[in-house]
């Protein structure tokens, strides 16, 4: 079994659920609306994903979280207790269509006996109209025993079973998604961020910083460039030019790498780590303002600043400081 099998078996029941709604954001782009309601009046619902926005009026699925302690697995008799009660819930207008999906999320497993009858979709209506004195009436609410009455007896005997399914750890981890969504929840070293390459033409979202930089060139050149691309053209300084837009593109690799597969707020720490390290060389007098873009990015090369504890690449270090003039924060040209 994986290390991150095992890490997922053993967070506590919250994590569970905080994991969940991370890695369904991340492994499906399926889902119009996705959210985490687990609570004592959950009604039966963990983690919720949305395929339209009709809600609860429309198709949905469902994922109940089921954190067991080492050595337990989930049982028969919980399980016909949970979705006991979906159909109670839904039966007292809570959701008015039943889920097209439901899962149980049990890392460390199910019994034998369970996994029979999810293994046999035919056999879990009868399980559960047979069993629901045993299994249901007095667990669905502490308020009131839930008899099994017409109405929750028809919705039972008319669903298709065969949407129940679940998942375990090791089951969950061949997700590609898995890893990412476990990292940020417990800020474990992600993989290394992919490098980025800058596209030929210049986009959009690096048009701030690129125009500043049109006006470095052209101060240093003593010609007017009308725009980025001519700069790109220019024969002493196309290359330089294209340089910075490497590490732009670097950077912006880097920071979409690690909002999806760390906690919130290290990237800003980065970025501000990075801030800070520059921004007095930034300040400096400099001949030209060339001069101090070169500064700059010499000085980002050496800067120690880290991402919970690894060394970023120099070029991801450069590229932020273009980020951070095309936000504003550092700027190359008046």
């Amino acid at each position: 079994m994986t290390s991150l099998a095992v890490r997922l078996m053993e967070i506590d029941a919250t994590q569970l659920e905080e994991f969940i709604e991370l890695w369904v954001e991340r492994r499906s782009a399926q889902y119009d609306r996705i959210e985490r309601i687990g609570a004592a009046n959950d009604k039966g619902r963990d983690v919720i994903g949305f395929l339209t926005s009709a809600r609860h009026e429309g198709p949905w699925h469902l994922f109940q979280c089921k954190r067991k302690t080492r050595g337990s697995k989930l049982g028969k008799s919980e399980a016909l207790c949970e979705l006991g009660k979906v159909f109670f819930h839904h039966c007292q207008g809570a959701y008015n269509t039943l889920p097209e999906k439901y899962v149980f999320v049990a890392p460390r497993g199910i019994v034998g006996s369970l996994l029979d009858l999810i293994n046999n979709p035919s056999t879990l209506a009868a399980a559960l109209i047979d069993g629901w004195d045993e299994h249901c009436s007095t667990q669905i609410t502490r308020r009131m025993t839930v008899t099994l009455t017409r109405e929750i007896k028809a919705a039972v005997a008319s669903f298709d079973f065969s949407r129940v399914e679940h998942l375990t750890a090791p089951m969950i981890v061949k997700d590609p998604a898995a890893g990412p969504a476990l990292s940020k929840l417990l800020g474990l070293m992600p993989e290394e961020a992919p490098s980025g390459a800058a596209p030929d033409l210049i986009q959009p979202e690096e048009a701030r910083y690129a125009d500043q930089l049109r006006i470095v060139y052209g101060e240093a050149s003593g010609i007017a460039f009308v725009s980025a691309d001519d700069v790109l053209a220019h024969a002493d300084h196309g290359e330089h030019f294209r340089d910075q837009r490497t590490r732009f593109f670097e950077a912006a690799s880097f920071k979409r790498f690690h909002r999806d597969n760390t906690a919130p707020g290290v990237l800003v720490t980065f970025e501000n780590d990075v801030y800070h390290g520059v921004i007095d060389v930034h300040r400096d007098r400099h001949e030209t303002l060339l001069r101090r873009v070169d500064a700059v990015m010499r000085h980002a090369s050496i800067l120690p600043a880290s991402l919970i504890g690894r060394t970023v690449r120099i070029p991801v270090k450069q590229g932020i400081c273009h980020h951070l003039a095309n936000e504003g924060r550092l700027k190359w040209a008046p």
